[in-house]
């Protein structure tokens, strides 16, 4: 029997009504949980002048009305020990029981296999999932998250400590359950889903003088692999896993291009990269039967960690602020922007537009202009 996730397992008023029988079942049924990392979730509400006990187990909704706080409580403490032990939580009785529909661990299990278990990002995808699932509750009905409890949900982890972009990760999550079973009619009516407003994108792209002082720290490193990477990188622009996952097909020194196929890329689209003397100079030197980098990301971090420290960079440079480089400086010397899409892979040219900014020497260099357009000169005191 598949148990319920929840945030309470006894409240001080049960802990009062528990004999030393109940007490010592009761002790069972928390090993039970911690040993199996499971929770059952009940709650008793007030139902006019009877107080019901109500639980959801299986897609089945499980209501049971007494006439006395406290006999609802032993009830309560009883079918939570029984539920663990995989039988009826209500033996002998006639239970008021109703189909209640998908709950958002099955909607969302379903999303899962058909949509994020394919995606680049899947391991990543799959860790936050766990979280909302334990947060939202795999057992809760998808007509119990409406736009008050995902109101709610968002002050919680605000109150947790989490930043603006990690709320809206973990509600667009919720959200695309909740539109997938709306999409199979399976849920009504789809209930507003909150956003949080997202500071501004902080781009930190690095000068000529940067770059240079970043190559040679990496041959500092002695880690001719790492080296070339980080040259590749910043001649090609590439994302980090693209680079990696470079193999023989990709490369075509013919025509001086590597070729990223349908599949290798983040947005799942082929593109290609005109490649410089630099690169060609750079890959051609590698020795390799297939892959050209056996490194993985988590490896080619710990190194550029060692490179920052080493010259005194801080925590916000990263290694994705070489593709911010390789955009910004096409951007600078006038390339079109959608030429600069196509470059970088690109799905929407908004994303390429952000990198319409100027150095500070360029834009003196067009204020400059001004100074030719009237001679104004003797009318300022």
């Amino acid at each position: 029997m598949e148990i319920l996730p929840i945030k309470k397992c006894v409240s001080k008023e049960e802990y009062k009504l528990m004999n030393k029988k109940s007490w010592r079942r009761f002790q069972r049924l928390i090993k039970s949980i911690i040993e199996n990392n499971m929770e059952v979730d009940m709650t008793i509400r007030v139902r006019g002048k009877s107080f019901q006990v109500d639980f959801v187990q299986g897609g089945q909704r499980y209501r049971k009305d007494y006439k006395t706080y406290q006999d609802a409580s032993e009830a309560e403490v009883k079918a939570k020990a029984r539920l663990l032990e995989g039988l009826d939580p209500f033996p002998r009785q006639v239970l008021e029981t109703e189909s209640v529909g998908k709950t958002f661990g099955q909607s969302s299990e379903e999303v899962w296999n058909l949509e994020w278990s394919k995606g680049k990002s899947a391991n990543k995808t799959r860790g936050r999932l766990n979280l909302v699932q334990m947060d939202i509750g795999r057992d809760t009905l998808l007509t119990d998250i409406t736009t008050d409890r995902l109101d709610k949900y968002t002050i919680e982890l605000e109150r947790e400590g989490n930043s603006g972009a990690t709320i809206n990760r973990k509600i667009s999550i919720v959200s695309k359950v909740l539109k997938h079973a709306y999409r199979r009619e399976e849920l009504e009516r789809m209930p507003f889903v909150p956003r949080q407003g997202e500071p501004p994108t902080r781009f930190r792209w690095y000068t000529e003088d940067e770059q240079r002082t970043i190559l040679e720290a990496c041959r500092e490193n002695k880690h001719e692999e790492f080296f070339i990477l980080m040259a590749v990188l910043f001649d090609t622009g590439m994302r980090i896993s693209e680079a990696l996952d470079l193999t023989l097909g990709n490369i075509d020194f013919d025509k001086n291009l590597i070729t990223l196929h349908y599949g290798e890329t983040k947005n799942n689209d082929a593109r290609s990269i005109p490649m410089t003397k630099r690169v060609i100079r750079l890959l051609s030197q590698v020795q390799t039967n297939d892959r050209y980098f056996t490194m993985n990301y988590n490896q080619a971090n710990e190194e550029w960690v060692q490179v920052r420290s080493r010259i005194g960079m801080g925590k916000g440079d990263g290694i994705h602020s070489i593709r911010h480089t390789f955009c910004s400086r096409l951007s600078q010397k006038g390339t079109d922007m959608r030429v600069i899409q196509e470059l970088a892979g690109h799905k929407d040219l908004s994303t390429t537009q952000r990198y319409t900014h100027l150095n500070p020497e360029t834009l003196k260099t067009h204020i400059d202009k001004l100074e030719a357009c009237a001679d104004n000169d003797d009318l300022i005191v």
